[in-house]
C-alpha cells in the first residue's frame, strides 16, 4: 500500500517539477521519511522509471493492444482512431507536464534511458501504421515508393499536434485542431494516392 502511494506521489511530483526534484519533497508529500522511499526503491533513478513503467511503458503497451483490434474499421478510420486517441491522452494536465519533464530532462543517463524506451515503442507505432497505409494504399502502382513517406507524414503530424498541445494547453480547443489537422492530412493523401475512398 505504503509502495503504491510512494509512486502515485512520485508521478504527481515529478510531473509537477521534473527529475530534479528532491526525494526530501516527494516523501513529505507522502507523508512519510525519505529513507521510508529506500525501503522500496534502491534510488530515486528507479524510482522514476518504475513511474515511468507504470504510467509511459503500460500506456503504450496497452495501446499498441486497441491499435491492433481495429482492423473492423476502414484505414482512413484506423489512421484517424490512433491520432486522436494519442492526442487525447496529452488533454490530462498531469500526464501532459509529466512527458515534458521526462522530454527535457538535462540528466544524461536518465534521457539515454528514457529515449531508448521512447525509441521503440515509436518503432512499434510506426510499424503498426505502416500496416495501415499499406491496406490503405491497396493496388496503387507508387505504394511501395511512397508508403514510408505518408507512415513519417503521419508522425511528424502527430509529433507537431503533440507539440502544440503542449505549448497551448489550455488556449486553444485542441480537440478542434487535431481534427481540422488530420483533415487537411486525410484529404492530402485521398486525392493523390487513394482517388476511390471517401475521406472522414
Amino acid at each position: 500500500m505504503r509502495k503504491e502511494l510512494i509512486l502515485e506521489v512520485a508521478y504527481q511530483k515529478f510531473a509537477e517539477k521534473g527529475y530534479n526534484i528532491p526525494l526530501t519533497e516527494i516523501a513529505a508529500a507522502a507523508g512519510i521519511k525519505k529513507q521510508s522511499i529506500y525501503n522500496y526503491f534502491e534510488s530515486k533513478e528507479e524510482l522514476y522509471f518504475e513511474v515511468i513503467n507504470i504510467h509511459v511503458d503500460k500506456y503504450f503497451y496497452e495501446k499498441q493492444v486497441e491499435f491492433y483490434e481495429l482492423d473492423h474499421l476502414s484505414p482512413a478510420e484506423q489512421l484517424k482512431t490512433i491520432f486522436m486517441s494519442i492526442i487525447n491522452y496529452y488533454s490530462d494536465t498531469t500526464r501532459l507536464r509529466f512527458w515534458k519533464w521526462l522530454l527535457l530532462s538535462e540528466t544524461a543517463n536518465v534521457i539515454d534511458r528514457a529515449q531508448s524506451s521512447l525509441k521503440e515503442h515509436e518503432r512499434q507505432l510506426e510499424n503498426r501504421v505502416k500496416e495501415i497505409v499499406g491496406k490503405a494504399l491497396g493496388d496503387n502502382p507508387e505504394a511501395e515508393t511512397f508508403c514510408y513517406p505518408i507512415v513519417c507524414s503521419f508522425m511528424a503530424m502527430l509529433h507537431g499536434t503533440v507539440d502544440v498541445t503542449m505549448i497551448y494547453h489550455g488556449d486553444c480547443d485542441i480537440s478542434k485542431f487535431a481534427e481540422d489537422v488530420w483533415s487537411v492530412f486525410w484529404g492530402g493523401i485521398e486525392s493523390r494516392f487513394i482517388k476511390d475512398q471517401v475521406a472522414i
